[in-house]
Parts: C-alpha cells; sequence; structure tokens
C-alpha cells in the first residue's frame, strides 16, 4: 500500500479545522500543518492530531505557504485540504484505490456550499447522498487538482488561485476522480467578504501577458461586485486568448449584469460556440431571449440547460416563464412548482 500526506496552510482556522482532521482520520498516513500566523487556538488544535505543525512567514503568496507543507511530506502521495474543507468517510476507500491504481494526480470535485441559490451552476441538497450538504441549501462544483504523487516536479504556481496543474502535465496526465471536497467556507460571509478582498489585492499583483491572470482578476472582480472593472480585465483576457471560453461566458454575465443586452447576447452566444455546453451560459442565453421575447430560442437552450443539472431552481424560474409566454401553462406551473422545493424563497411564483 502506497502512504497518503495531508498538506495544508493554516491561520485563524479554530472554527473549522477540527472537522477537517477528523474527515481525514484513517485516510491520511501523516498530517502535515504549516501555520502562517494564527493567533486563535488553530496550533493547539492541529497539535491533537499532528506534530509536524510548521510556522511560515506570510508573503503574500499562497504558492510558497502550499509549497512549503510539500517540503515536509514524506508520503508517496499528497492530499491538498484547507481547514474549512472535508472528505466524507464514505470515500476514503475510493482514494485508496485510487492512488494505487498507477495514475500521477487526480482532479477532485469542489464542492462549495452556499445558501446562494443565484451562484451559477447552483444545485439544492434536497435529496444529495451526502450527509455533508445537510448544512447548506446548496452548493456548486468545480473540478480541482488536490490529490498526487510526492514529486519534486510538482509545485504550487501562482500567488493567488494557486495550482498544481502545469508541473503535474509535466510528470504525467490527470485524471478525473467523482469525489467531492466538501468547502463549507462561503456559508462564512463575514470571512468570505474579506477573503475577496485580499484575493482581489493579490490578483492585481499576479498580472502578467498571460490571459488566465486576467480572467481570474475579472472572477475576483465580479465576486466583489466590481462590475465594470471585471468586464476590462475579462476583455483583456479575451485579447490574449480570444478561445478561452470562460472568459466570453463570464463577460456576456457580467454585460448582462450592466444591462447591456445586445453585447450579453452576442458575447454569450459566442460563449456557447466555444464552450459547447456549459450550464451558466446556456441559462444566462435563455434568460436574455425571454426578456427580448425571443421564447422559441431560449426555450431550446432552458432545455440543454436542464440536461446538464435538473436541481437549479433559477433555470426553472426561466423555464416557467418561457413556458407561459409560449402558452403552456400546464407545464410553466410545474416548472415554478419545482423552483419553490428546490428553494422556498420562491413561493411566491405558486400564486402566479
Amino acid at each position: 500500500m502506497v502512504s497518503l500526506s495531508l498538506c495544508m496552510i493554516v491561520k485563524d482556522e479554530e472554527m473549522f479545522l477540527e472537522q477537517c482532521l477528523n474527515s481525514v482520520k484513517g485516510l491520511v498516513d501523516e498530517i502535515i500543518i504549516v501555520d502562517t500566523g494564527s493567533t486563535d487556538n488553530t496550533k493547539e488544535i492541529a497539535s491533537k492530531f499532528t506534530k509536524k505543525i510548521y510556522d511560515f512567514e506570510w508573503c503574500d503568496d499562497f504558492s510558497a505557504a502550499r509549497n512549503e507543507s510539500l517540503k515536509h511530506a514524506i508520503g508517496d502521495w499528497i492530499l491538498v485540504l484547507d481547514a474549512d474543507e472535508t472528505i466524507s468517510k464514505k470515500d476514503h476507500q475510493k482514494i485508496n484505490d485510487a492512488i494505487n491504481s498507477g495514475a500521477v494526480a487526480f482532479q477532485l470535485i469542489h464542492r462549495h456550499y452556499t445558501n446562494d441559490s443565484m451562484v451559477d451552476g447552483w444545485i439544492s441538497s434536497i435529496s444529495d447522498s451526502y450527509k455533508e450538504s445537510n448544512d447548506a441549501l446548496g452548493f456548486y462544483s468545480r473540478p480541482i487538482v488536490r490529490l498526487f504523487k510526492n514529486d519534486p516536479h510538482v509545485l504550487f504556481e501562482g500567488c493567488v488561485h494557486e495550482n498544481v496543474n502545469e508541473s503535474v502535465r509535466l510528470v504525467g496526465t490527470i485524471q478525473l476522480l467523482k469525489i467531492p471536497i466538501h468547502h463549507y467556507g462561503k456559508l462564512d460571509l463575514k470571512k468570505l467578504k474579506c477573503k475577496w478582498e485580499l484575493y482581489e489585492s493579490l490578483g492585481e499583483k499576479k498580472l502578467s501577458d498571460d490571459h488566465f491572470t486576467h480572467y481570474q482578476l475579472g472572477v475576483q472582480y465580479s465576486s466583489n461586485n466590481k462590475i465594470n472593472e471585471s468586464i476590462i480585465a475579462f476583455k483583456k483576457s479575451i485579447e490574449l486568448y480570444p478561445e478561452h471560453a470562460k472568459s466570453w461566458a463570464m463577460l456576456g454575465a457580467m454585460y448582462k449584469k450592466s444591462g447591456e443586452i445586445g453585447l450579453a447576447l452576442k458575447t454569450l452566444k459566442k460563449a456557447k460556440k466555444l464552450s459547447l455546453g456549459d450550464f451558466s451560459v446556456l441559462v444566462n442565453l435563455g434568460s436574455l431571449q425571454n426578456e427580448i421575447g425571443s421564447y422559441s430560442e431560449a426555450f431550446e437552450n432552458l432545455k440543454l440547460a436542464l440536461k446538464l443539472n435538473n436541481k437549479n431552481p433559477l433555470l426553472y424560474i426561466n423555464l416557467g416563464f418561457c413556458l407561459y409566454k409560449l402558452g403552456d401553462k400546464k407545464r410553466s406551473t410545474m416548472a415554478f412548482k419545482r423552483a419553490a422545493l428546490l428553494d422556498k424563497k420562491y413561493d411566491h411564483l405558486l400564486r402566479i
């Protein structure tokens, strides 16, 4: 059997850390904790689980801190978690099987729990198979490389939104492992706001001629509700790499938020061609087509979105409105009922 090291960087994480470390008991063979300046009980909590706790002076660089944690790992494989994340006990064996399969690295599914059903790609927790989802109304997910072989060539890059993707590809291919990392940090809105402000500051420092740094900064601006700044960043990303579908998708979403309907439609149609099936693009496009009265086109895009995610209330709201305008009041009512079931704040739609 190969060995597995958990590598973490932490600062003032007394609220979540014990939950995280308990979740990997029996899965990992060692725990590496790099502390970047905690003033609460974080290190005391960590000491219940490991003696491998190291201080690291924060230098506005997440990769530097992550790579410091990798230096101390002696396991054959490395699992990277943040303190506000967990791994379900029922997935331990699947992870053990994966790291014994001869692969090099895996993308896991990063589940961000949030009660905000307006977030792109949000999925209701109703009937979810994981008990970890009970603490939130729903979540949205993104793939992320957090499980990889312990190799000196594999290092994090980027002072913010750091990742090992490029260095892993020098060693081998990345495979998808459909196991969620359960992330609860977005439920703490006060702490989240502080984090977004830090990420924005670091993102501005990180800017280069690489399109992805501008895309990431655009995402950060949009999270901080700086719409005009995000539009500039996404346009620059596209200028540097015109085929980046996510930049087109986010630019279209920001034009939609700013009320520039014509530009939003044009941009989202371009994003649809490049992405070949992105849920948020299809919903945003369908929503805009509803607004301008193109109900048949809207219906086609919303149908495609439904195949990708059938647990998103915003999709059913748009679908219900579209069906109502197309004269199908029975299915329109069914769509509104489904939206209200997935998020009770839409109960008022049942009176329409």
